[in-house]
């Protein structure tokens, strides 16, 4: 099964279904395959050839989706990147994956210094190079312009060799230190992934999903993937920062799914007329992109609609996903990231490289179909994080005794404070019980004496007198001395990256590494 026939089926079965719902348009099924097929001969008239790769670095909408799936039709390799002048990663991965194509809107262009609509594309290309087309808001009459170029490629289907091992998309994600890295996922991934999760969710043709995530990043993919294998819809929200308008949207459109990352439901939470939103046909809700504290998931609970709240965690590498916590097991676990989805193994694994017994603190490792095959152009890190015993997360665990799986920390969020190690979550899930914190986030800072200690940056929802103390005596009341922040650094919001609205930590890092910490006790 190659992941675009997941399209072309239902494109057959149903070409009048919704496919994407936009704030001015809807598409249908038959609609959304024309045009990615059109996108698949363009790429084609322009010299792409098996296994070459695509940068598209557009915004959520139907050009992106019809831009990435027809990659995929013309037998490429899709890689999806934030558009606008600030796409923090887009000439990076330009220079690393070396495409075939691009085709980018004109933020990205002009950021890149790439021709705006109209003017000449082949002048800005070496001979060996990408041909580039701008995804203008009006229609120009260049050889780069976009719009103009899709009219004068046909509709037909596009024929393909291509095989389900083949590299469907290469994701670039931020690594440990901070230089994006390619995951490189391929058809049979994405496709094996996408089953799991439409069987836990029990997602169907009737299935509507609110799609406020960009597709440029693997959850934000997966919605797209999931709900393109059972012919349901998304409707596209790209104004994630207005949570009324995503709420609104979500009534307006009768969404069955909602997705976010922990920082999607604190916005929700605190700065949104949750309460007053009716929505009656909202099913679910999943949470993943990093750990919701236990104190913020039961606020949902109490204040969210009542719909099924699905707590998951994975990774790029695993194409989205590595394990569910079903909502009936949520009271009894809460705090748990739930076992492994179908088709997906995870161990608990010592320094020592064995099993970890019950409660015994260890790495996960993963193994499935799901599983990348490593890092584009990056050997040694795919030699250290892959081998025969399956993808080796980073992130450190342990399961109870019947099997469920909780999180500690990363290895590089584990602080060493003297001769103690400290997790950061463990600091971060006592803050945000703190009625005042809206969010926050706990790294490591050069301390003269102990060699690491914590520091924690917060966002507030409501003002607090003396806040950097108020906030160090609730952690004391609650944590050991030695887990307790040195410093509480009040910010008006925590910097994001912008694939996902998560807490930038290496940005955090920074800041800490050049604090003076030798006059705080």
């Amino acid at each position: 099964m190659l992941l675009h026939q997941f399209l072309e089926e239902w494109a057959e079965r149903t070409p009048d279904a919704t496919a994407l719902v936009e704030p001015a348009r809807r598409t249908t099924y038959a609609e959304l395959d024309s045009l990615a097929n059109r996108f698949g001969h363009l790429y084609q008239r322009n010299g792409l050839a098996r296994g070459d790769r695509v940068v598209i670095a557009l915004e959520n909408g139907v050009e992106m989706v019809a831009a990435y799936l027809g990659a995929l039709k013309a037998g490429g390799v899709a890689a999806p990147l934030a558009g606008g002048a600030r796409s923090d990663r887009l000439q990076h991965a330009i220079a690393d994956c070396t495409p075939r194509v691009c085709v980018v809107d004109a933020g990205a262009a002009r950021s890149l210094s790439l021709p705006s609509a109209g003017a000449s594309a082949a002048s800005h290309a070496s001979a060996d190079a990408h041909t580039v087309f701008v995804a203008s808001s009006a229609p120009a009459a260049g050889p780069d312009d976009l719009h103009c170029a899709l009219l004068d490629c046909p509709t037909d289907p596009l024929a393909s060799n291509a095989a389900d091992t083949d590299l469907a998309a290469i994701i670039y994600t931020s690594g440990s230190t901070g230089v994006p890295r390619g995951v490189m996922l391929s058809h049979r991934n994405f496709v094996a992934n996408a089953r799991s999760i439409v069987s836990y969710l029990q997602l169907t043709a009737a299935d509507r999903v609110m799609c406020v995530l960009p597709f440029h990043y693997v959850y934000g993919l997966s919605l797209l993937h999931t709900h393109l294998a059972v012919g349901g819809s998304l409707v596209v929200e790209n104004r994630a920062a207005f949570p009324n308008v995503v709420l609104e949207g979500m009534r307006e459109h009768e969404v069955t799914g909602f997705a976010g990352v922990p920082s999607t439901f604190a916005l929700m939470l605190h700065r949104s007329n949750l309460g007053a939103v009716e929505l009656p046909r909202l099913r679910y809700v999943t949470q993943a992109g990093g750990g919701m504290p236990p104190a913020q998931i039961t606020q949902w609970l109490e204040r969210g609609p009542k719909a099924d709240f699905y707590v998951m965690y994975g990774a790029t590498e695993a194409a989205a996903r590595l394990t569910y916590l079903p909502p009936a097991d949520l009271p009894r676990k809460l705090g748990s990231i739930g076992r492994a989805i179908p088709g997906v193994e995870i161990q608990v694994t010592t320094e020592a490289g064995r099993r970890a017994g019950p409660g015994e603190t260890g790495e996960l490792v993963a193994r499935g179909e799901n599983i990348s095959s490593g890092y584009w152009n990056n050997p040694e890190e795919t030699a250290e994080r892959f081998g025969p015993g399956g993808y080796r997360t980073g992130d450190l665990g342990y399961a109870d005794e019947e099997g469920y799986l909780y999180l500690v920390g990363r290895r590089h969020d584990m602080i060493k404070v003297g001769a103690n190690r400290v997790g950061a979550k463990e600091i971060e899930e006592v803050l945000h019980q703190h009625p005042a914190v809206f969010e926050a986030a706990v790294v490591a800072a050069p301390h003269p004496l102990l060699g690491e200690a914590p520091v924690a940056f917060v966002a507030l929802k409501e003002s607090l007198a003396d806040a950097e103390n108020a906030l160090r005596a609730f952690c004391a009341s609650r944590l050991a001395a030695y887990k307790v922040p040195v410093r509480v650094i009040k910010q008006p919001e925590l910097p994001k990256l912008s694939a996902a609205a998560k807490v930038d930590r290496g940005a955090l890092r920074a800041i800490a590494a050049d604090m003076r910490l030798e006059a705080v006790s």
